[in-house]
């Protein structure tokens, strides 16, 4: 037997609980009750497991299929490695939820409670956690920040008395609710009053807090900031953001304006830190712009290219100059098909064109997305061809590792070439599948020099950063200096 470390995820369609890829064949892991091939003991650790590195030892197998035999494996865990950091929990009744996925936060009144941001990290969004944040207070008001399904992935289940988000988070919102026939979603939705970017949120009159927004960039537009003043604090909540924009302009408009906040003090700042541990500032939307346009230059036959389908600014100037070219554009998969209604762009009917741009579902490999139907040729939207270029313009989701490897396994053969970004090779596991890489995707967070500066403008008192696991969090207290920083399990705010 062969002793490795891989990186386990959702089994899915392999009807294994926890799966992995080696050398570009399946590893399932073993979960037989008392398998002496497995120690017993790392086993018991494995309770709450939600996806990550395990050293397992790796027993082959055959099995045939319709056209040759194939191999897989059976991997018997040895051990379950130790996270240098443990994952923030509370625990109530006996049940553990991970406070570190919640991307809320509550602000307490003596006479209610307003809530921004409520969602939730990942896939399967934590009901019970963020059930307990909520239980036994009067929301009188909630707030979206921007239209990132985990950040209102629970909004069904928030009893508000009014709910305030963007027109284009209403749309995308609204859209999810009619597609998922969610009839409690829109039930909240009746309840939205629209405020842009820049204007004050309009509450109840007798309510202690004074809340007004302001544009901050993102990889989604109309993404809000909020600067929230009451009774003992004044709170700057960036949530997820980053200074640049497609251009170095977004930038310097998005630091004139953090100088304009600072004028008054800031008792606390809370924001996403998932990328605290990125050397530098995140770079500018047209780096990656250019990076695509040369590839489509360059490219032969169709390019086909996957992102997260609310990424409109770059969908759109992709469209454009995949058009200025002289080439069609198509768009397949139902989060792509809202994207091309929102941005209004003339399409191709047909794929056949050897010209042809189509953006396509699938980016995190989601079961029944365009790009994995096409991939397991299941009622494929898109026949896959060996002249077809294949963008993945996204980054893998931490916890997806697996199953966005094992998709482009299936992809890999199918087309001419398919090319990732940076490091993403070494984050997947892609090495020796002969995958290119390229700046074909910015992230929507900032990075440790960009976080280094907000600090520096805005001078808080305290700091509610999140997530805080490792690297991150310790990359943060680096430039945080002796700025006290609360814990993220203290996401109520006495205001």
């Amino acid at each position: 037997m062969e002793r490795v470390k891989l990186w386990f995820g959702p089994g899915g369609k392999e009807g294994y609980k926890w799966a992995s890829n080696y050398q570009g064949s399946l590893v399932g892991l073993c979960r037989q009750p008392f398998c002496e091939n497995c120690n017993l003991i790392e086993r018991e650790r494995l309770r709450g497991f939600r996806g990550g590195e395990l050293e397992v030892e790796l027993i082959p197998y055959r099995r045939p299929t319709f056209w040759k035999e194939e191999i897989f494996y059976l991997g018997h865990l040895v051990r379950v490695p130790e996270r240098e950091v443990a994952r923030a929990v509370g625990v109530d009744e006996g049940i553990e939820f991970d406070i570190s996925r919640l991307n809320t936060l509550l602000l307490s009144t003596a006479r209610g409670s307003v809530l921004i941001d409520p969602g939730v990290m990942g896939f399967n969004g934590d009901e019970f956690g963020f059930q307990k944040l909520i239980s036994g207070r009067k929301i009188v008001a909630t707030i979206v920040t921007h239209g990132h399904l985990d950040h209102w992935n629970h909004l069904n289940a928030v009893p508000s008395d009014a709910v305030f988000m963007s027109a284009l988070t209403f749309q995308l919102i609204s859209r999810h609710a009619a597609w998922q026939q969610d009839s409690r979603l829109v039930r909240a939705l009746r309840k939205a009053q629209r405020v842009s970017p820049g204007e004050p949120v309009l509450l109840e009159r007798d309510l202690p807090i004074q809340i007004e927004t302001f544009p901050l960039p993102h990889s989604i537009p109309e993404t809000m900031g909020l600067i929230i003043k009451g009774r003992k604090k004044r709170i700057v909540y960036l949530g997820d953001f980053k200074l640049t924009g497609v251009d170095a302009k977004t930038k310097a408009e998005t630091i004139s304006f953090l100088y304009q906040i600072a004028k008054e003090p800031v008792d606390l700042l809370s924001l996403n830190i998932i990328n605290a541990h990125l050397e530098g500032f995140t770079p500018l939307e047209g780096v990656t712009i250019e990076a695509i346009t040369n590839i489509i230059v360059r490219a032969k036959g169709r390019v086909i290219i996957t992102s997260f389908s609310t990424n409109l600014e770059r969908i759109r100037r992709i469209g454009e100059i995949a058009q200025i070219m002289g080439r069609p554009i198509l768009f397949l998969g139902a989060g792509m098909a809202n994207a091309q209604g929102l941005l209004n762009l003339e399409v191709e009917e047909m794929a056949d064109a050897e010209k042809t741009v189509i953006f396509v579902t699938g980016c995190q490999a989601e079961e029944s997305s365009a790009l994995w139907r096409s991939a397991y040729e299941l009622i494929p939207p898109l026949a896959l061809r060996p002249t077809d270029t294949l963008i993945f313009s996204s980054r893998c989701i931490p916890g997806n590792e697996a199953v966005l490897r094992e998709l482009i396994t299936a992809l890999r053969p199918k087309v001419g070439k398919i090319i990732v970004n940076a490091r993403e090779t070494e984050q997947v596991g892609l090495q020796g599948m002969e995958v290119e890489e390229a700046p074909v995707h910015v992230t929507g967070h900032e990075q440790k020099e960009g976080l280094r500066l907000v600090l520096e403008i805005l001078r808080p008192k305290q700091i509610l950063p999140w997530p805080q696991s490792s690297p991150q969090i310790e990359a943060f207290r680096e430039i945080a200096g002796g700025i006290e920083i609360l814990n993220e399990k203290n996401r109520v705010i006495e205001i």
